[in-house]
């Protein structure tokens, strides 16, 4: 940082464009490009913005930034063969976050349909390697057997063009009896250690969406140089609460400080769900600090809590990418008031009854094609911003109905939509937020062939 003018008014540039999200108006994309490459221009003048804070990590004996890049979510836009990453758009967010310290970047074997990591690996290929830090992970849903993920390993590493990775995972460790199966019977967990000592992996932990007593037999039985949890104020419980749903992240959280094994988070903002709370719970947080983003307050929750190094946020547009920045810029935990707000919360976050879907995507692929993230978020974002109810939809106005049809109908294929689905259950034991989500497709279809009688607007 060369003075504190520059940092005064990137900070402002920040609060102020993260604030127009805030207020429901989305920068359109020239917009979004012509900041990026200013803040690139700025830089390349010597006028260095700032950094996000960093926090030690002692597998790796460096420190990593507290707030990393998941590269689940990157903008996407309709090609001829479909949905697809937006590669200009996400490769410029990918370069202002490294300008500005977030240098960790997770990706995995299904983020975006397979395509993430070869994406990543095209865009982080300009860098040194040795400044930047690259999660990948072994997909243990798509796994059977040890020849298959030493095959599924040396892709992962052609495809992000590195010799290593800097922290690798077991994905999405559910069930004890899988774990068994694969990693222990099959020989893949021995397979990593060895890739580890080869130098191929710097450091080995895993990603967790099981129960606590699976999580416990983990920690108690094998060594991690860290794990990642799904960790957020919403799914926490207290010493003695018996866990409920995906509500046990306090459970998990404080086996790892038993263990003394660093935490890495995933969802500290639930998929986007505590970046909108209720009129109720929003008052209250605003009474603390006006301008400060709900989101920003979930970050910060996760960022006070000792034995966290890395928070991912599957930043998708430019608004997230600034809030966060700023949030985690010279990081500031919360104080004794502002815990307490967000306990006053908590019993009012859920005002809404919003669908707890984070949009991770381990329900794909649906056997009969249907876009179940999309189709939750859809709904989300623009039936429950409409004031549609699944249950009273007559209260929405005609202007209402009709605005969500044309979004439902414009941002699925035909093929994509929840009049597809059959009720058939591939999709429940994947679901790390425990949701129904055949009840909940079928009632948003139903939801939608009602108001395309209602409105005249057909919808197949």
């Amino acid at each position: 940082m060369q003075n504190g003018i520059n940092r005064r008014s990137f900070l402002k540039a920040l609060g102020g464009l993260a604030g127009v999200a805030a207020a429901g108006a989305f920068l359109n994309r020239e917009e979004i490009l012509s900041f990026l490459d200013r803040d690139k221009a700025a830089e390349e003048a010597g006028e260095t913005m700032g950094q996000v804070t960093r926090r030690y990590f002692a597998p790796l004996g460096q420190e990593l930034p507290i707030l990393g890049f998941g590269c689940m979510r990157f903008p996407t836009k309709f090609s001829t063969s479909g949905r697809e990453i937006d590669a200009e758009l996400s490769e410029k967010m990918i370069d202002f976050a490294y300008r500005h310290g977030i240098n960790y970047f997770d990706t995995a074997w299904f983020y975006h349909d397979g395509k993430s990591e070869s994406f990543v690996g095209g865009v982080l290929k300009k860098y040194p390697r040795e400044s930047f830090f690259l999660a990948d992970k072994m997909p243990t849903p798509m796994l059977t057997d040890l020849s298959q993920a030493k095959e599924i390993f040396q892709t992962q590493l052609e495809r992000c063009q590195v010799a290593y990775f800097d922290t690798y995972m077991l994905h999405s460790l559910s069930s004890q009896e899988e774990f068994v199966r694969l990693y222990i019977d099959q020989g893949i967990l021995d397979y990593l250690r060895e890739e580890k000592a080869q130098g191929r992996i710097r450091s080995l932990g895993f990603s967790f969406h099981g129960d606590v007593p699976f999580f416990y037999h983990l920690m108690d039985q094998y060594p991690w140089d860290f794990c990642m949890i799904q960790l957020n104020y919403a799914d926490w419980n207290e010493p003695g609460e018996a866990p409920s749903g995906s509500r046990q992240a306090g459970d998990l959280y404080r086996k790892c400080r038993e263990k003394d094994v660093p935490i890495f988070v995933m969802e500290p903002v639930k998929g986007g769900n505590l970046a909108s709370l209720s009129e109720s719970a929003e008052s209250i947080l605003k009474a603390q600090r006006p301008d400060a983003s709900m989101a920003s307050w979930a970050l910060r929750w996760v960022g006070s809590l000792d034995g966290v190094i890395t928070l991912n946020s599957g930043m998708s547009n430019l608004e997230q990418v600034l809030d966060n920045v700023q949030t985690m810029m010279d990081f500031e935990p919360l104080s004794t008031a502002e815990a307490r707000a967000i306990q006053q919360t908590l019993g009012k976050a859920s005002d809404s009854g919003a669908l707890p879907c984070t949009y991770c995507r381990y329900c794909d692929p649906c056997p009969y094609g249907v876009d179940i993230a999309s189709v939750f978020r859809i709904y989300k974002r623009y039936g429950e911003a409409a004031g549609l109810d699944l249950e009273y939809p007559e209260r929405a106005s005609a202007r209402q109905k009709e605005a969500f049809l044309a979004h439902y109908k414009n941002n699925l294929e035909r093929s994509q939509r929840a009049s597809h689905c059959t009720a058939c259950g591939t999709c429940l034991p994947r679901c790390p937020q425990h949701i129904d989500i055949p009840k909940e497709i079928r009632a948003i279809d139903d939801l939608v062939q009602r108001l395309s009688r209602e409105t005249g607007k057909e919808v197949l």
